[in-house]
C-alpha cells in the first residue's frame, strides 16, 4: 500500500533534508566552528548559523503544493539469474566494408572529414536503400531538418523522451524542461527535482496517456503528471538511495511498470497504479557492471552494461537472457524497434560503432571517429549520438551525420515517428521535425 503524506510541512522537509549531502556539510561546520569557541565565543554564533541557514533557505525555497509519498512495497520477487548463458560470437570487425557480416558504413562524412565512406551491396540493393531513404524523407531526398530550441536552463541535459504528449529532458542539479506535443516552446516542469533534492536526473521516459518518469543519483526517482505539470516525489525506493543510472516505463493494462537501473549491475522492477507504487526486489541480469542503457516496450525490454553484455526481458523486467554480444567498445546505450515479428537491436558503443541483432546473429557499423553515448530507434529510421553530433540511419539506408546547428557534446536522444529531440552540454536542444 501507499500512504500519502502533505509535504509542504517544515518537519516534513527537513526529514528528507536531513538526508542531503548539504545537511552532512551543515553538521561538520556545526561541528568545526563550536571548537573555536574555545578561541571565541563569537564562533558559537557562526556555528549555529552554518546550521540554521541551509535548510531555512532550502525550505523558503522549494516549490510547494508538491505530494511526495512513503512506499510500502507489496510486491517482491527473488532476484533472478539470467535464464541464458552468454553465447560466444566471433568478433567482427567494423572498420572494413568489404568484410562480409560487417554493415556498409556511412556515405555521408561519418568521421566528419568530408569524404564519403564505402558501401557494400549491389547495384539493386543501393537503389532500394536510396527509394526506402527518399520515403522516409518524405519522397523529395531531403533529409529532415534539424534546428535549435530555446530552453530555460543552460545546464548540461542528460537523456531526453518522446510520449504522445510532448518531449522531456533531464540534466544537472534535477532540471526537467518540456514542450507540448502542439506546441514548440520548452518550459522548466523542475529545477531541482523530485524533493527539491537538487540531484542530477540521468532517464526519463513516459507512458502514453500516463506519466513521465525521471531518476538520478541518490535515489531520486519523481512521476510527472503531463496534464498539470505537478510532480510526485518517489524517491528511494525501498529505502535504496544508490544512484540511478537510467530509466524505463511502459503501460501495463492501466498500470504502469517501471523499471529503474543502477551502476552496481541491478534493475529495480516497480509498478504503479492509482497512486499507488510498489517496488520488486532488484535484479542482475549480467555479472554486476554498471547498466549503462536500457528501454521498455511492453513486456520486452534491453539493457546493456560496461562489462560487455546485452539482455532481453520478456516478462517486462521479471527475468532477463543473454543476446551473446561482444564487441571491442564499451556499451553506452541500447534501444529497439519491432518490423513485423522481428525485433531489431541496437547497441551503441564508446569506439563509435553501432552494432545489430537481427534475433540471431551481431552486426557491427562504424558510424563515428569518436565514441557514441546514446543510441535511439523509431518506425522510420534510427539515431545515434555523440560528440557534438547525431548520426541518422533511415530505413535500410547506410548511416550518415546530420546537420545540427552548433551545439557542444550531445548526451540523449530520443526519436518518436519523423520526429526526433537530442539533448546535451549547455543546455543544448535541437530538434529534428516531420
Amino acid at each position: 500500500m501507499t500512504r500519502h503524506r502533505n509535504d509542504d510541512g517544515f518537519l516534513a522537509f527537513f526529514r528528507q533534508y536531513a538526508q542531503t549531502w548539504v545537511h552532512t556539510v551543515s553538521t561538520a561546520a556545526l561541528t568545526a566552528f563550536g571548537l573555536l569557541t574555545f578561541v571565541n565565543r563569537l564562533f558559537a554564533v557562526v556555528a549555529i548559523a552554518a546550521y540554521v541557514l541551509p535548510p531555512v533557505v532550502q525550505y523558503v525555497r522549494r516549490p510547494t503544493g508538491e505530494a511526495a509519498e512513503i512506499d510500502d512495497a507489496d510486491e517482491t520477487s527473488e532476484p533472478a539469474e539470467p535464464t541464458a548463458e552468454r553465447q560466444t560470437e566471433a568478433s567482427v570487425e567494423s572498420g572494413g566494408a568489404d568484410e562480409e557480416g560487417t554493415e556498409a558504413v556511412t556515405g555521408d562524412d561519418a568521421d566528419g572529414d568530408g569524404e564519403a565512406g564505402s558501401d557494400t551491396g549491389n547495384t539493386a540493393a543501393d537503389d532500394d536503400d536510396e527509394a526506402d531513404s527518399d520515403d522516409a524523407d518524405g519522397g523529395d531526398g531531403t533529409e529532415p531538418a534539424w534546428t535549435a530550441a530555446t530552453v530555460p536552463t543552460d545546464g548540461t541535459l542528460l537523456d531526453a523522451a518522446i510520449t504522445a504528449d510532448g518531449a522531456y529532458a533531464v540534466g544537472e542539479g534535477g532540471v526537467v524542461v518540456a514542450r507540448d506535443s502542439d506546441g514548440d516552446e520548452w518550459d522548466a516542469l523542475l529545477s531541482d527535482g523530485p524533493g527539491a533534492g537538487s540531484n542530477d536526473l540521468r532517464g526519463v521516459d513516459g507512458v502514453d496517456g500516463g506519466g513521465v518518469w525521471v531518476a538520478g543519483d541518490g535515489g531520486a526517482v519523481g512521476r510527472i503528471d503531463p496534464d498539470t505539470g505537478r510532480h510526485t516525489d518517489h524517491s528511494a525506493p525501498d529505502g535504496d538511495t544508490s544512484a540511478i543510472s537510467g530509466v524505463a516505463a511502459t503501460d501495463d493494462g492501466g498500470a504502469e511498470t517501471v523499471l529503474l537501473t543502477d551502476g552496481s549491475g541491478r534493475v529495480r522492477r516497480g509498478r504503479y497504479r492509482d497512486g499507488e507504487l510498489s517496488w520488486a526486489d532488484p535484479t542482475k541480469p549480467g555479472s554486476g557492471s554498471s547498466i549503462a542503457g536500457v528501454e521498455l516496450d511492453e513486456d520486452v525490454g534491453h539493457v546493456c552494461d560496461t562489462g560487455g553484455g546485452a539482455f532481453r526481458t520478456s516478462d517486462a523486467g521479471r527475468t532477463f537472457e543473454s543476446l551473446g554480444f561482444e564487441a571491442d567498445g564499451t556499451a553506452a546505450d541500447v534501444t529497439s524497434r519491432e518490423a513485423g515479428d522481428v525485433r531489431t537491436v541496437l547497441v551503441a558503443t564508446d569506439d563509435g560503432a553501432v552494432h545489430r541483432y537481427d534475433g540471431s546473429a551481431w552486426t557491427p557499423a562504424s558510424v563515428a571517429e569518436g565514441p557514441l553515448l546514446a543510441v535511439a530507434a523509431g518506425d522510420s529510421g534510427d539515431v545515434a549520438a555523440g560528440e557534438a553530433a547525431t548520426y541518422e540511419r533511415f530505413d535500410s539506408s547506410a548511416w550518415s551525420r546530420a546537420e545540427l546547428p552548433a551545439v557542444e557534446s550531445i548526451r540523449g536522444v530520443a526519436v518518436r515517428g519523423s520526429g526526433a529531440v537530442a539533448v546535451g552540454d549547455g543546455g543544448a536542444v535541437v530538434e529534428r521535425t516531420a
